[in-house]
């Protein structure tokens, strides 16, 4: 989506910051979670910085900073907000400030302002970074942990920005992902069962282990008729159903 509305004078209340000429205003966040949903980022501004200095200008009429809470946080599928403290310096234009961190902040972060008395919503929120980019560089990463929760994600981003080719292309991908995942985390049941079979010498848990480990097969290959699993959950059954019957006999 690249930058949002940039000002070179601030005339305005609110929270800005300091872009790579003049000022984007966070924009208040109007839905009711404690952090951004990311089907909403369509609506959330967008700031290019010169480098990875966060700046901020706060133009409010009584300004205490103690009473406005500010967070970063990545994007990224695991919620990772992080609560920071600004150097604050009252600037020569009245009910201005200049708000500045000791650190960098890398693009790809969204800035969170919290103040029940600074908006009539509890949260403004802003984009450190192009909104779009930001989401094609993270869910390009393939490495990513949790396919179903990248799906997840990558679905809600696509929401906020149906037309974007780079995240139709990448969704094809994690979709991919999930039903791998999802495939291996449902064997996972059958090995279980198979791994207390082999562990005990107990005919009678043996018996009770594979009948268990039967029903756990036949659910699999009815959601995974040609999943990764499904020549050795046909391997595991035939030999389950003849085991039970030298069992039976030993019973």
């Amino acid at each position: 989506m690249g930058e949002s509305k940039i000002v070179n004078t601030i005339e305005h209340y609110g929270v800005y910051v300091k872009a790579k000429t003049g000022y984007v205003k966070l924009a208040p966040y109007d839905h009711p979670d404690h952090f951004v949903n990311f089907k909403y980022l369509a609506e959330v501004p967008a700031v290019l910085r010169a480098d990875e200095d966060l700046t901020l200008i706060v133009f409010k009429k009584d300004f205490n900073e103690e009473n406005l809470v500010l967070e970063l946080r990545p994007i990224q599928t695991t919620v990772d907000i992080r609560r920071i403290h600004f150097n604050v310096k009252p600037l020569a234009k009245t009910d201005m400030y200049e708000l500045s961190l000791d650190q960098a902040v890398a693009d790809g972060t969204m800035l969170h302002a919290q103040s029940g008395l600074f908006w009539s919503t509890h949260m403004a929120v802003i984009v450190l970074g192009d909104t779009e980019k930001e989401l094609e560089r993270y869910f390009s990463n393939e490495d990513l942990s949790d396919a179903y929760a990248v799906k997840a994600y990558l679905d809600d981003s696509l929401a906020a920005f149906p037309s974007n080719p780079k995240l139709k292309s990448l969704s094809k991908i994690w979709d991919e992902k999930a039903e791998s995942e999802k495939d291996l985390r449902d064997y996972a049941y059958v090995e279980e069962q198979w791994n207390k079979y082999q562990e005990t010498a107990k005919l009678s848990l043996k018996a009770q282990y594979l009948e268990s480990m039967l029903a756990e097969i036949k659910g699999y290959l009815q959601n995974h008729a040609k999943g990764l699993k499904a020549t050795d959950a046909q391997e595991r059954q035939d030999f389950a159903e003849k085991e039970l019957k030298e069992l039976e006999k030993q019973l």
